[in-house]
């Protein structure tokens, strides 16, 4: 779009691509998905990688020839409607209710454990959190862009650190290969959990405007980064399972901690929780502006008002990023008050991504030219296997689309006949 600044490079988009599916999703994920399917974990892990390329791919594509700061919700109003595409943003929007609540208590478990804090402090590091988070957003892509750089070769070599230190190879010998119908079976549950570590490819879709040439570094900040996601994430899970270091919420929350803490130590333990808040911080900080950019869009498309999409001059949708804070601190505060399992609220946010994935899969059969628009097929079959693993939480995602449509539908309707 034009009210982008166009200011990323390949190698900045790939920083960002693995902030994006890194983040809180590596302090979690691993020690969740092993406490789902233990010994046969990595293959959640590899079945999952496989399936979720078709989709990265499609983005991908997607990304490169129609870069704009709807994503999503563009590709799927350019291929059928716009009621449908409002009805999308809006679908995007309800995922504020319940995802980043699970990665801003991500995100404060490390920083707790750094400071030392008990579970009674926890309402200062949220208000600390979502001023620096605001601070950032407000600041613009190109610090964001800068800052995640440096946290990714950080955090690469944090993990080296891991892998040498905890000894890889022999926690690579203790992994099993699933044979019995339980071990397919936990196998397969692990996925509906693991798919949460692959839900930035909608973010970055609404941030392909801001690539210097879309067409050229987009796919490649998307593909090579993911990859290295994919061996960030096999590397712990590995270890964590080697040395146990997971079972309740709690020791789930700070996996990583305690991990660091069995191979070297408290001290390194500390330490490594700061690193881990950082990272963290990282990530939900580019959700955040991905979730402000969908605003922008939408208000530019008039489904929002149009001060929403009013850039300030760091080019950043500031009063966008304002609203977004404010929703996701709400949505915290309701998780907090009813204790919402963190297991849950995954799935539901995974089921909302789902359904956009599947309908930007489907956008991409009727925008895509040539033999590319193939992989639109396989893209879909892994969205169904996916949603069948999640199941009852797909309910959510449902509701919410189809509100939002009827919404958008009759709403366009009534703008027609006046």
């Amino acid at each position: 779009m034009s009210t982008n600044t166009k200011g990323i490079g390949p190698l900045q988009g790939i920083a960002m691509t693995v902030t994006t599916f890194v983040g809180t999703g590596l302090m979690v994920l691993p020690a969740l998905s092993v406490s789902i399917a233990h010994e046969q974990t990595a293959y959640s892990w590899i079945f999952t990688a496989l399936i979720i390329m078709p989709i990265a791919i499609i983005f991908a594509l997607l990304g490169a020839r129609l870069p704009h700061a709807g994503g999503a919700s563009h590709y799927i109003g350019q291929a059928f409607s716009k009621p449908l595409q409002d009805a999308v943003g809006w679908l995007f929007l309800s995922i504020l209710i319940v995802g980043p609540a699970v990665a801003i208590k991500i995100t404060a478990n490390y920083l707790a454990a750094f400071l030392g804090f008990d579970q009674s402090m926890f309402i200062y590091l949220y208000i600390l959190i979502f001023i620096l988070f605001l601070g950032f957003g407000l600041a613009g892509i190109q610090t964001s862009a800068k800052t995640q750089t440096a946290i990714v070769v950080l955090m690469l070599l944090a993990i080296v650190w891991l892998a040498i230190k905890g000894d890889i190879l022999n926690a690579v010998q203790l992994t099993q290969a699933p044979i019995t119908d339980t071990q397919w079976q936990q196998t397969f549950s692990a996925i509906s959990v693991v798919f949460w570590c692959f839900l930035g490819i909608e973010v970055m879709a609404h941030l392909g405007g801001e690539f210097k040439n879309p067409a050229r570094d987009f796919p490649i900040a998307m593909i090579v980064g993911i990859s290295v996601v994919i061996v960030c994430y096999l590397t712990v899970v590995f270890l964590i399972f080697a040395y146990s270091s997971y079972g309740d919420e709690q020791t789930n929350n700070q996996s990583i901690a305690v991990l660091v803490s069995s191979i070297a130590g408290e001290s390194a333990s500390r330490w490594v929780s700061f690193g881990a808040f950082v990272i963290s911080f990282a990530n939900v900080s580019i959700y955040l502006l991905g979730f402000g950019r969908m605003v922008q869009a939408m208000s530019e498309n008039k489904a929002l008002p149009a001060y929403l999409g009013k850039l300030n001059r760091f080019g950043s949708p500031g009063n966008a990023i304002i609203i977004v804070n404010l929703v996701c601190a709400g949505s915290l505060i309701l998780g907090e008050s009813f204790n919402l399992k963190m297991e849950w609220l995954i799935e539901m946010t995974n089921g909302s991504f789902l359904t956009v994935y599947t309908l930007a899969s489907l956008a991409a059969w009727h925008l895509l030219k040539g033999k590319v628009r193939y992989l639109a097929i396989p893209a879909l079959m892994a969205c169904t296997f996916i949603a069948l693993q999640i199941g009852e939480s797909m309910l959510f995602a449902f509701v919410m689309l189809g509100t939002a449509y009827l919404f958008s539908y009759f709403k366009a309707h009534k703008t027609a006949i006046a």
